[in-house]
Formats: C-alpha cells, structure tokens, sequence
C-alpha cells in the first residue's frame, strides 16, 4: 500500500458502460468545493453547457482515454480520469494546444484526500505516455485543494487568468508524483 492511501484501489481501462459514469464524475469536477451553489445545479443543467459537454460529447474517439477506480471492498466507482486532444476551433479550458489531451478528473466526494486521485493520474499518466503523448493539460481553480496533487506529479501552471491556472506536465521528465 502506497503512503498517503487508506486502500488499494483498483484502476482499469474505462468500458462503454462507465459513460454515464464519466459524466457524473464531470458533474463532480465541475461542483469541487464547498462553496459552490447548494443545491448543486441540476446535472442536466450543468453538464449540457457548451464549455463542459465537449469534454465528454461523443466520448469514444480513438485519442480518447480513461481509466475508473474500484473500491476494493465493494467494486463500486469511486473515480475517474480522463484525457481528451481538443481542437483549436473548440478549446477546453487548459487548452494548450492540439497535440496535448486535456485532462478531467473527479473523485467521489466522500474518498477526496484519500489517495484516489494521485493512483488515476499516475495510471493517466502512465497511459497517455505508452500511447506517444508528450504532454497533458489541465485547467484547475486556484483554490482546489487538487493544485497540489497536480503539482506533486509534475504539472506546472502555464497561465494564471484570475483564479484558474492553466497546468502541463512534461511526460517525458515525470514518472508520477505519489
């Protein structure tokens, strides 16, 4: 067992069922922190914004890639993280350019701080490195508690615009950050 982590989760390749699943956990990443509006915005609502939806729209491209994390005891999904090329006429928000994936990544609220998210990027990582990627991106607020997870594994803020940065990591000099 990994320092830091109350279990040994499992991480596997995502499968055409979990797509609902990639969506909530969009819904998640999109609701991180307790100050956002309570009740949360109906999951309709949210995840049908243009800026959100095409991160998941159509999931199933070739260069599309996402790996799910099982709670041991019970194999329920507890997590996930995803990459995704975005074209320039379409950017996400850590658009960096066409050749590097962005990354979404979202754990269960009740596992957040438990090791979940480092063992899904490490195997992110991992993945978008065997599959020829160089680098990936992401956006994140500044006040996410997930800055520092980003940060342990390599990804360094390109863009600070008011309270989101825009972060890449360098694949080829890191090897995981937990």
């Amino acid at each position: 067992m990994n320092a830091g982590i109350d279990q040994d989760y499992r991480i596997r390749r995502d499968e055409p069922e979990d797509a609902g699943f990639l969506w909530d956990m969009l819904y998640e990443a999109v609701h991180w922190g307790p100050d956002r509006p309570d009740p949360k915005p109906p999951w309709g609502e949210v995840l049908s914004w243009p800026g959100i939806a095409h991160y998941l729209e159509g999931w199933g491209r070739p260069e599309d890639f996402a790996v799910i994390a099982l709670d041991p005891a019970d194999g329920r999904r507890v997590g996930a993280a995803w990459y995704r090329l975005m074209p320039p006429e379409d950017p996400g928000y850590g658009f960096v350019d066409a050749s590097t994936p962005e990354v979404g990544i979202a754990v269960v609220p009740e596992l957040r701080g438990h090791g979940v998210g480092g063992m899904l990027l490490d195997a992110l990582m991992d993945a978008a490195r065997s599959r020829g990627f160089d680098a990936l991106s992401l956006s994140v607020e500044r006040g996410n508690p997930a800055v520092h997870l980003y940060e342990r594994h390599g990804f360094e803020t390109l863009l600070a615009l008011d309270d989101t940065w825009t972060m890449k990591v360098d694949l080829s000099t890191t090897v995981g950050g937990t």
